[in-house]
């Protein structure tokens, strides 16, 4: 059952880093890849965790998850003020955003 669960992941992965290196001009979907690939860590692990039974690993695991959703309320946040800035959907660089 794990080693399926597993090959999921890296299928999914795979498919994210491809979706990822083609499709880097829409903002929105970098967003979904990234969260797709928090998701995929987050698998990993629980799986990864539930064959060693042991209690830090599922620490581990909620810190991984509260990571992925602090991950996806700073992009929403950028994902506004890109389009509060330049009302594109498409970013071609994000030097205009001043780091």
């Amino acid at each position: 059952m794990s080693t399926m669960v597993l090959d999921i992941c890296f299928f999914f992965f795979f498919f994210a880093l491809f979706h990822l290196f083609f499709q880097h001009k829409v903002f929105l979907n970098l967003l979904l890849t990234f969260e797709l690939l928090s998701l995929l860590v987050y698998m990993v692990s629980m799986c990864l965790g539930g064959m060693s039974l042991s209690l830090v690993s599922f620490h581990v695991c909620n810190m991984i998850l509260c990571f992925s959703v602090v991950e996806s309320v700073m992009g929403l946040a950028l994902l506004i003020l890109c389009s509060r800035l330049s009302s594109k959907k498409q970013v071609s660089c994000f030097s205009f955003l001043k780091f």
